[in-house]
This record gives structure tokens, C-alpha cells and sequence, in this order.
């Protein structure tokens, strides 16, 4: 072994074989070895595999022979010890054992095991892996790893080195797996898992929000902090990037949680202060979590002021903290305190903290003004203790603006108009860096009455937005809705209404722009109110919505806030893909509301133009036309469903999702409290009458023969087609609502179009298999369109071909509804018998009494199913159904343990049966398939009882039917061409191996289910 030292050569040698629990299987990708694996491009000759293999033996050869050169010194030294004890005359006394026991266990250290070495085998191997790596081979160290790996997948160094090869080329989904799978090797090493959670969160802002991609990143690096958590509870990096990940997952309220766990452990972490700060204005209720944000700035700034400091850990305490501070006295609507807390922390960071005598002045802010006529009053003030820069000159403008504010909240006029004397909008650069102060200052004058004045800000702020974003980008809604509340002030609706609208279709979020213009409706006529309750309603679900995972911001923790040192990020455009269902019309500006509509009409003649020329190429089975002609309905479908005068108006808003009340709210901000007294004043002003919800309260006296220059009935059948699209796409619970849609129009009310609309929304339950959808409307073709035989059928053809468990046919309501129907029949049948009408108007069903037969009869109550049977009977006694129900009824009713008289009820059966049979053959009469129906059907009865000599018999009749059929040329019949003699020879098949007949089973699979 001199002549090779492999440990020596091993570049990875120091590396112990770690000895981990095995990798769980779930844990390997196996899209890592997916066509890039192969056998290695260079693999070794012969002399090196010999070298090798003869290396291998030699050196298990030479620890075999060192052993027994150990055994026999000890067999040595043994024997003198004896011969020396015997010359002295004292006895031999042989040494004791080393035991394992006691003293072993005191010297046992806890914690991991040392891991094992590693082979020789291994070791070699890693040697080649890592020469070619460093050689640039990545296919020949891919290919030595995973043979690596395949001997012994619990190397760690195998796969962080895989992991930095699929790096290298690229595939960093396979890197990635491969340092979760090196991770698992090493269940206790927290670093080594936080180390893999920031490696593959490393590319995530390359991804897209909302993408599968992105959310299976998040969860992987989520699972790797949880791993690193159990391991060790209090690691911060930990918890911290567990939070950020939650964070970036849209999970704000449980992200909060993290966030304030990781706070108890380093509570005077500015990061973490700020990433609880930022969530807790994505939770559902902001309300509830300002209080834990503004306590854990508090308790900071409590902190950094006691030791006389602003550096905190990971940062420095800055004016953007306290801006950020607050925002949650905004929230919580506490101007006082808000005030309070501004002065304080202004007053500390610019040096002044031994000056807590201003503390005195709740409502008086001389503090900051920019001289100090009013300021040398205070006794304990002296001007010259600190400079001019540390009183108002040296407050931000952004925090004399929010000065100004609260001040107006309180009511004090004086101290306000004050600081409105400081925030001259003739100075435009003392407003480029905080520009949205102006939105503030200028919706404060309109709160005010003070419109006039709030003009010149709102000027300011688009001339700085305009700078700063270009003129494309200058309006935001806030904005537009300070401009319209200004129109409004100067009794200029209509302008007014094209700011709120324009807001709107800016940010389909924003609520204010929506109660504006409520407020501005709400005096209108009844159409006016209408629109008003809408857009009521749509804010009031957008603040419910608030909170909800899918409405909330997804973005990336941060670890600091400098706003206002450069220029502000251009907002993302608004997505136009993205449509709401409902779209504010425009009342007050008649040429704009002209405009509109004829903006949309030409929008459904495009649409209507393009379900013409790709309907064709759709039903050939282009999946591309498919896809335009679906999103071209939808838009179509969408815009009828938006027309109220289309819909009851209960329906209307159903539809708009405004019906809907929000839970579990304990408690509800001020501005919700006012939207919902909005609300109800409105709906009580638009309600039906009482018992009336179901009906239109606004019915035309004529409709047009048109919508959009297309007939109603051409409508219909888009919102048909486009339902069976929905279905065949997979989407059948759409293409119910859009059938729903179309029912609850009061446009397509007569009989023939109720009537399509039904039979085409069974189609779509009996496609998609929905056994549910199709009791329902079977039951509407029962009840309201056409009661009788058919209707009756449908039923059972309906659940019939849903290929579904039997549960909805046999379930409490359509049996209670069957037996309904059966009970009114015999009123009537009862009442005509009393009245002596004549016999032939007396009638009854006999579908509707087998029906309610076969659902007893399903639900194994054979005894009341026969009752049924007979009463069907007595009506059709040849009936062959009927006939044959009847006789399975009472077979299986005698192989039911609570049989009493078996022989009777199978005589009764077969009686039945044979019946059955006889009227199905006709003497001769019936087609091939009738006669193989017969035949088969007699055979299964004889098999249920056990009687398989009889069975066979009636089966061997179904394949000689099929051969007669084919001498003589018969077709299939009634039943087509279907036969049932793959089923006969599957039967007799059965029968023969349970017989013992091997041979028999044999030759009827060999003759009849050989598949050509």
C-alpha cells in the first residue's frame, strides 16, 4: 500500500462519511437524473480496473494479516506470563477482559455521532469527480457522482458538488435538490439549511408573482427554515427568513406572527420592526395589527433613546421609521396621540431630547416654528443652546404637512393655517422629494371647504408627478379623486364624474373613488340609486377583501426605507386583461355615456366577428381557434350579464356578488360603519315588496328585438355554446353559471326558450357526470314543463347514463319527490272515480309508479318496491320491464337473510321471469338482440342462486344466437349492433374455473374473448 496512498489523493479526504438517518425517497427529485445521467465518456481500461481491484484486495489482505499477527502476540505474551508464574510458584492469573460496560459509557460524548470514514472505493472515486470538475468535465463529474451516489447516497460532499455542477450548467431546480437532499444527510446542522433556504431564494425576483414556479420555490425554502427550526427554535436568521418567505407568500396574518416571535428573541432588531410594520398594513384588519406594530416601535425607540443612540441591529433609526410610525395613528384615527408622538421622536432626532419641557404643549406647536417670536415666551427655553436647524427649520416638509393634518382633525384652526403659512406651494422644491404631502394637504382644505386653495397643491403635485414620472404617468387615483371632489366644490358633476371613473378604471381597488361618486348618485332619480347601491356595495366587499391571501401584495421583505432619496418608482400599469364585473355608467355627462355605449356595442361586434370565423376551425378541434372563440363568448356573455335591465334586480346583484356578508369581523373600521349605513339606506329604497324578492321590480313594457344589433335568439345561443365549451373544457361548474345566467333573464322567458336552456344544462351535467345537477333538472321537467311519461323517462335515462354511484337517484329528496308525484296522480284518479267521470280520463303512469319501483327496489326495500311493481302491473301486465323488475325484486328479496319463505319467493321470481321470457321471445318474433337480452337475463338469475348447470345453458343460447344471426343475415335489432356474447362467454368462462373445468374455461377463451 506504499505505492499508493489513496487518502492522500482525495481532494475531499478530510470529509467524514456522515452516518445521518437515510434519505427519505420523497425528498430526491428524480427529474435530476433525467437525461443527463449517462455512463461515463471516459471511462477507465482494463490495466486501471485490475490496478485498482488488486489495490483492493491487497489491502484487505494486509489487515487481515496484521489480525493475526495481533492474536498470536497475545497468544505469546499469554503463554510466557504462565511459564514465569509457574517457575516463581505463584498461580496464573490470566488478565481480565476489557468490558464495554461502565467505563466506555463514562467516556461517550452526546450529540452526533463522528461519522465513518469513508471507502477507499469512495474516496477514489470523489478524486476522479473532482479532477474532472476542476477540468471543466461536468458530464464525466455528473457521471462519477451518481455512481457515487448509487453505491452510497448518504455522501454529502457527492451532492453539494453535484449541486455546483447543475449550477454551472444551468439547471438550478436539479441544484437545488440536490442541496436539500446534501441537507437531509445532515439533519442537524441549522446552518447548512438556512444556508440552502437563501440559495434558492436567490433567483426569486426573477420569477413572476402568482406563478407555479415561484410558489414551489417558496415552499421549498419554507420547508428548509422549518427543518432548521425544529433543530434550533431561537435561531433568528431562521425565524426571520421563515417570516420573510411567509411574506412573499401572500400569508401577511401569519407572517405577522413569525415576525413578533422573532422580535421576542432580538427585540431591538430595526428589520424586523420595520417587516412587522409593513405587514401589518396587509393584514384583513389593520386595525387590530397597528396596535402590535406601533408597540414594537415603541419599545425601540424607548430602547435606542435610553442608551443615547440611533443605531439599532441592522440598521439606524431613521425619519422614514418614524414616518412609518405614523401611519398606524392614521389607521387607528388618533390625531392627538399622533401629533404627540411625531413632536417627540422630531424633537430627538434632531438632537434635542434633554428639551422635554415642550412636552407641556399639547396643542401648541411653537416648537417648530421656523423663528422664535413665540418660543422665547417659554421660560426654559434659550435660543442660543442649539441652532436654527434643530427646531422648525430642520422639520421634514412631509412632517409639518402631516402636522397640518392632524391639527385639522382636531379642529385647531389657528396652529394649522400656521404650518399652511410654512407649506407654500409657490415653493416647488420643497415638495420634490415628499410630493404625496401635497395630496394630503390639498384633501384637508377640501374637507375644510377651503377648494380654491386646495387647487393650487393638486396644480403643484401634477407639475412634480409630471417631472418626475413623465406625463403618462402623472395622475394616480388619489389624486383624481382630490380633482373631482374640487369639480364638486365648484358644481362642475359632470367634469366631477369623469375624474371618479377615470380613478376607478386607474385602480379598480379604490374605494374612495367609488363612495364619491355613490354620494354624488345618491341624489339622482331611481337609476341614480341604483348605481349608487352598486358601487356602495363594491367598496364595501373590496374592504372585506382587504386582507384576503389573493388580493394582497406579494413582494420581498426589506431592510431598509430611504424614501424620498431618489426619483419614485414608476407604478406598474394597470394589467388589461383584468376586468370587473361591474363598470360605473355614466350619468351626469350624456355625450360620455354615448361615447361608452358605443364603445361597447363595437366591442360586441368584434367579438361576434370573431366567434364567426373560428367556429368552424373550433369544432374541427383547433385548440387555438377554441381558446379565441371561448374568450370571445366570454367577453360577449359578460357584457349581456352586465346589463340590469336584462336581470330581476335581485338577480342582478347576485350576480355582482353584492349579496354576500362577510363573517367574523369582530371589529369593523369607522368607514365600513358608514359605508353600511349607505348601504341599507339605499337597499331599502330599491327593495321589492315584501314576498316579492323573487320578481323583477323593473320590467320594460317592450323589449327591443335586439341587444347590440343582434337578436335575442342569437344570444341565447352564444350563452349555450359557450356553457357546452365550458363543459367540454373541464369547466362544468362555469357552464352551470352560465345556464344559470340565462334562465334568470327576463329576455328569454317563453316556453321554447326555457326549454333549450334546461336541455341544455342537463347535457352539461350528463357530460360532466354530475349526477346531482341532473335530479335537479329532471325535477324541473317534471314539475314545470311537461309531467308525464316522458318526463318521467328522462329522469331515469338521466341518471342512468351518469357514470356515477347510484346515490343522488336513490336519495331522500327525489324519492320524496317521486312519491309526490305518485301522490297527487291518485288524488286525482281518486277524485275523477267520486265525480263518476269516465274510464278513459281516469289514468295512471305506469313510468312514474316503475320509477319510484326501481328506487325502492335500489335502495333494497324489495318488499315496497313490489308493491309499486304491482300496481304497474295491473296497469301493463305484458309489459316485459315491469315483468322482469318484478321477478329480481323477489330473488333478491329470498337471498336476504330476513327471508321467511325462500321456495316461495323464488318460485314467485321465476314465475315472473319465465314470464318475462316468453313475451320477450314473441314466438319467434323478436330480433337477435331481444333473444340474446332474454337469454342472458335468465342465465344471471340461475347464477345468482347458485344454480351455474341451468346458468350455463341460457348462456350457451346467447352465442348460439350469435351464430344463427350470422347464417341468416339478422341485424342487431332494437339494441343495433351490440350483442352480449363477450359478456355470456366471460360468464361461462367464470363458472368453468370455479367448477374445476380448467380445460373447458380454456376453449371458451380461446373461441369467443380472443381480442382480433
Amino acid at each position: 500500500m506504499d505505492g499508493m496512498n489513496i487518502d492522500e489523493s482525495v481532494v475531499f479526504a478530510s470529509q467524514p462519511r456522515h452516518t445521518a438517518p437515510p434519505l427519505p425517497i420523497s425528498v430526491i427529485d428524480p427529474r435530476i437524473y433525467g437525461g443527463t445521467v449517462s455512463e461515463p465518456t471516459a471511462p477507465m481500461d482494463e490495466g486501471q480496473d485490475d490496478e485498482v481491484a488488486s489495490n483492493l484486495s491487497i489491502d484487505s489482505d494486509a489487515r487481515e494479516l496484521r489480525a493475526e499477527v495481533e492474536r498470536f502476540d497475545a497468544q505469546q505474551e499469554a503463554f510466557v506470563a504462565r511459564q514465569r508464574a509457574e517457575a516463581a510458584g505463584i498461580p496464573y492469573q490470566p488478565p481480565t477482559p476489557k468490558k464495554a460496560g461502565a467505563a466506555a459509557r463514562k467516556k461517550r460524548r452526546t450529540g452526533p455521532r463522528k461519522p465513518a470514514k469513508l471507502p477507499p472505493e469512495i474516496q477514489f472515486r470523489m478524486s476522479l469527480a473532482n479532477e474532472a470538475f476542476q477540468q471543466g468535465d461536468y458530464e464525466g463529474t455528473i457521471a462519477q457522482l451518481s455512481e457515487i451516489i448509487r453505491i452510497n447516497s448518504e455522501v454529502f460532499n457527492a451532492w453539494m458538488l453535484l449541486s455546483t455542477v447543475h449550477e454551472q450548467l444551468g439547471n438550478r431546480e436539479q441544484a437545488i435538490w440536490c442541496r436539500i437532499s446534501a441537507a437531509h444527510l445532515t439533519p442537524r446542522d441549522v446552518q447548512q439549511w438556512i444556508s440552502t433556504a437563501e440559495y434558492a431564494l436567490e433567483s426569486i425576483d426573477e420569477l413572476e408573482d402568482g406563478t407555479p414556479e415561484k410558489d414551489e420555490v417558496l415552499q421549498r425554502a419554507y420547508a428548509c427554515y422549518t427543518q432548521a427550526l425544529e433543530t434550533d427554535r431561537s435561531n433568528i436568521v431562521a425565524r426571520t427568513g421563515r417570516a420573510d418567505v411567509i411574506m412573499m407568500m401572500g400569508n401577511a396574518s401569519k407572517a405577522l406572527i413569525e415576525y413578533q416571535k422573532a422580535l421576542n428573541y432580538k427585540p431591538w432588531n430595526i428589520r424586523t420592526v420595520r417587516n412587522i410594520a409593513d405587514v401589518a398594513l396587509d393584514v384583513k384588519d389593520p386595525r387590530k395589527s397597528a396596535e402590535v406594530a406601533k408597540g414594537a416601535y415603541r419599545r425601540l425607540i424607548d430602547h435606542l433613546k435610553a442608551i443615547g443612540t440611533y443605531e439599532a441591529e441592522e440598521g439606524r433609526f431613521e425619519w422614514s421609521d418614524l414616518r412609518i410610525y405614523l401611519e398606524f395613528f392614521n389607521i387607528l384615527e388618533q390625531w392627538q396621540e399622533a401629533a404627540r408622538e411625531l413632536k417627540e421622536i422630531a424633537r430627538w432626532l434632531l438632537g434635542r431630547q434633554a428639551e422635554t419641557f415642550w412636552e407641556q404643549f399639547v396643542d401648541d406647536d411653537r416648537e417648530f416654528d421656523v423663528h422664535d417670536d413665540r418660543r422665547i415666551h417659554v421660560p426654559e427655553f434659550v435660543p442660543t443652546q442649539y441652532p436654527q436647524e434643530a427646531y422648525g427649520m430642520g422639520l421634514p416638509t412631509d412632517l409639518r404637512a402631516k402636522l397640518y393634518v392632524y391639527r385639522c382633525k382636531l379642529g385647531l384652526e389657528y396652529e394649522a393655517d400656521l404650518h399652511l403659512q410654512l407649506l407654500d406651494p409657490t415653493r416647488q422644491e420643497d415638495f420634490m422629494a415628499f410630493p404625496d404631502c401635497l395630496k394630503d394637504i390639498a384633501t384637508a382644505l377640501l374637507d375644510a371647504g377651503r377648494a380654491s386653495e386646495a387647487v393650487r397643491y393638486l396644480d403643484l403635485y401634477k407639475s412634480i408627478s409630471t417631472t418626475i414620472n413623465g406625463p403618462e404617468n402623472s395622475l394616480d387615483a388619489d389624486f383624481l379623486v382630490c380633482q373631482g371632489r374640487c369639480h364638486m366644490a365648484f358644481g362642475d358633476k359632470a367634469a366631477a364624474e369623469e375624474c371618479f371613473i377615470a380613478a376607478i378604471e386607474e385602480d379598480e381597488d379604490h374605494i374612495e373613488a367609488r363612495v364619491q361618486l355613490a354620494n354624488m348618485y345618491e341624489g339622482e332619480e331611481q337609476e341614480g340609486r341604483e348605481e349608487a347601491f352598486l358601487l356602495v356595495r363594491e367598496a364595501i366587499n373590496l374592504e372585506a377583501k382587504r386582507g384576503d391571501p389573493g388580493a394582497r401584495r406579494r413582494r420581498n421583505p426589506y431592510s431598509s426605507r430611504k424614501p424620498g432619496t431618489g426619483p419614485r418608482r414608476p407604478r406598474k400599469p394597470r394589467d388589461p386583461n383584468r376586468k370587473s364585473k361591474y363598470v360605473p355608467r355614466r350619468l351626469i355627462n350624456a355625450e360620455k355615456r354615448r361615447e361608452q355605449d358605443a364603445k361597447m356595442a363595437a366591442e360586441a361586434a368584434k367579438n361576434f366577428q370573431i366567434l364567426r370565423e373560428l367556429q368552424d376551425r373550433a369544432i374541427a378541434g383547433d385548440e387555438e381557434a377554441k381558446a379565441g372563440w371561448m374568450r370571445a363568448a366570454k367577453e360577449l356573455v359578460d357584457d349581456f350579464r352586465s346589463h340590469k335591465q336584462f336581470y330581476p334586480w335581485e338577480k342582478y346583484i347576485r350576480y355582482l356578488g353584492y349579496n354576500t356578508v362577510v363573517h367574523g369581523q369582530a371589529a369593523v373600521p369607522m368607514r365600513n360603519m358608514k359605508l353600511a349605513a349607505m348601504e341599507e339606506r339605499l337597499r331599502q329604497g330599491l327593495a321589492p315588496p315584501e314576498g316579492q324578492e323573487g320578481q323583477p321590480t323593473r320590467v320594460p313594457v317592450r323589449f327591443p328585438p335586439e341587444h347590440r344589433g343582434v337578436s335575442f335568439d342569437v344570444w341565447l345561443d352564444v350563452f349555450l355554446n359557450y356553457a357546452f365549451a365550458l363543459v367540454r373544457s373541464g369547466h362544468h361548474r362555469d357552464a352551470y353559471v352560465v345556464c344559470h345566467a340565462a334562465r334568470d333573464s327576463i329576455v328569454w322567458t317563453s316556453t321554447e326558450s326555457t326549454f333549450l336552456i334546461h336541455v341544455a344544462w342537463a347535457s352539461c351535467a350528463v357530460y360532466a357526470g354530475d349526477e346531482e345537477t341532473c335530479v335537479a333538472i329532471a325535477r324541473y321537467f317534471m314539475r314545470d314543463y311537461m309531467p308525464g311519461t316522458d318526463s318521467y323517462r328522462m329522469f331515469s335515462a338521466m341518471c342512468r347514463v351518469c357514470q356515477t354511484p347510484v346515490s343522488w337517484y336513490t336519495s331522500g329528496p327525489a324519492q320524496k319527490f317521486i312519491l309526490r308525484q305518485i301522490k297527487t296522480m291518485d288524488s286525482i284518479v281518486m277524485k275523477k272515480q267520486e265525480e263518476n267521470d269516465a274510464a278513459k280520463d281516469i289514468s295512471l303512469d305506469v313510468a312514474l309508479l316503475t320509477i319510484y319501483g326501481h328506487i325502492l327496489f335500489t335502495t333494497t326495500s324489495y318488499t315496497y318496491a313490489l308493491s309499486y311493481f304491482a300496481r304497474a302491473a295491473s296497469l301493463d301486465p305484458h309489459n316485459c320491464l315491469i315483468n322482469l323488475s318484478t321477478g329480481l325484486a323477489y330473488v333478491h328479496y329470498a337471498l336476504k337473510r330476513q327471508a321467511t319463505n325462500r321456495q316461495y319467493l323464488l318460485t314467485q321470481g321465476f314465475a315472473f321471469l319465465f314470464r318475462y321470457y316468453r313475451d320477450r321471445l314473441r314466438d319467434g318474433k323478436a330480433t337477435v338482440a331481444e333473444r340474446q337480452e332474454a337469454h342472458f337475463n335468465i342465465a344471471r338469475a340461475y347464477s345468482l342462486i347458485g344454480l351455474a348447470n341451468l346458468a350455463v345453458q341460457y348462456y350457451r343460447k346467447v352465442l348460439e344466437e350469435e351464430d344463427a344471426a350470422g347464417k341468416n343475415g339478422e341485424g342487431g335489432g332494437a339494441m343495433g349492433n351490440e350483442d352480449l356474447k363477450v359478456e355470456a362467454a366471460y360468464n361461462v368462462r367464470s363458472l368453468c374455473y370455479l367448477l374445476g373445468d380448467v380445460e373447458g374455461a380454456r376453449r371458451v377463451t380461446r373461441d369467443w374473448l380472443v381480442l382480433e
